[in-house]
């Protein structure tokens, strides 16, 4: 008596392939247990980043209080170079004083780095640097002026450095008189910009 043929079942069932040993997925793949992960050239982990460069706080200062007293001569000289001493009229321009206010910046930004004291310090400076530039270059044209008038005073009249040194307070008195909104705002134009320069030279 015949019996029928079957035809033999693979191994797992329903026609699939048998499992391979070790879990799902084919082994070695990425992401698996085990699998070394890639790594910085060389097998070693990168370099930390750079640390940022805090500079040289004296120096620094040093080259910003030589910068102040530069841009306070040129100032003064500008200042004189525009007044009409026959009218006793003195022009000012914004850009001087964010000029100087610029050379302090670059002095700190340059040597003492990202110490934002010392950018508070240039501002502070560049606005000292624009006062005593202002005041200096009033006296540089009361003392033009008065040359005009040697007799009244002997034939000697007082120079630019007798009124800076031995009468500034009337010389401070007579800028005060003179001195308007435009004033004080050119003057704040310049700690603004040595501030702003600062910064920029030290974020390079």
């Amino acid at each position: 008596m015949s019996q029928n043929w079957q035809q033999p079942q693979q191994p797992g069932g329903y026609g699939y392939p048998p499992q391979q040993p070790g879990g799902y997925g084919q082994p070695g793949g990425y992401g698996q247990p085990g699998q070394p992960q890639p790594q910085y050239g060389g097998g070693f982990p990168p370099p930390p980043p750079p640390a940022a460069q805090q500079g040289n706080a004296g120096l620094a200062i040093l080259v910003a209080v030589i910068a102040a007293i530069v841009g306070a001569a040129i100032y003064a000289g500008i200042l004189f170079a525009l007044a009409d001493t026959d009218k006793g009229e003195i022009t000012k321009v914004a850009y001087v004083g964010v000029g100087v206010g610029a050379l302090v910046g670059a002095a700190i930004g340059k040597f003492g780095g990202r110490n934002q004291g010392l950018w508070v310090l240039g501002a502070v400076l560049a606005l000292g640097a624009v006062f005593v530039g202002e005041l200096y270059g009033y006296a540089l044209v009361a003392a033009d002026m008065l040359e005009k008038y040697p007799a009244a005073f002997g034939g000697n009249p007082p120079s630019a450095n007798e009124f800076f040194f031995e009468h500034f307070s009337d010389l401070f008195d007579g800028w005060k008189e003179d001195a308007n909104a435009m004033t004080y705002i050119f003057m704040v134009l310049s700690p603004v910009a040595a501030f702003g320069a600062a910064k920029k030279l030290a974020d390079r």
